[in-house]
């Protein structure tokens, strides 16, 4: 399994960027994308979303890797109803979760499917 910095040097080199590039765009110096692709060191947290811009990919495939990224793509594929939409469907699941156990399966029968 490839590591985060092969992934990484992966990803700038298919975006056709040298390090001294991605260093630019993220502004940070060339010695620190190449500790990151030599796994010495890893980017904060806050470098991330620049990290996606500047390459063009997937946080998830850059992070964990593309067979991890899939899994994740299918799993909300394969279980919809464990993927949080919206703000509303978000705001439900907040409340739902702060009711009571009777209070829960009262919501529950409220909303049951009618046969």
């Amino acid at each position: 399994m490839k590591s985060f910095g092969d992934r990484l040097r992966a990803a700038r080199i298919a975006a056709g960027m040298t390090q001294e590039q991605l260093g630019f765009a993220l502004g940070v110096t060339k010695s620190s994308v190449s500790a990151w692709e030599n796994d010495r060191e890893t980017p904060g947290f806050r470098l991330l979303p620049s990290l996606r811009t500047a390459l063009g990919c997937s946080l998830d495939e850059l992070i964990v890797g593309p067979a991890a990224a899939s899994a994740t793509r299918d799993t909300v594929r394969e279980a919809p109803e464990l993927y949080i939409g919206n703000a509303d469907e978000k705001t439900l699941l907040v409340r739902y979760r702060s009711l009571p156990p009777k209070r829960r399966q009262a919501v529950l029968e409220l909303i049951k499917p009618a046969k």
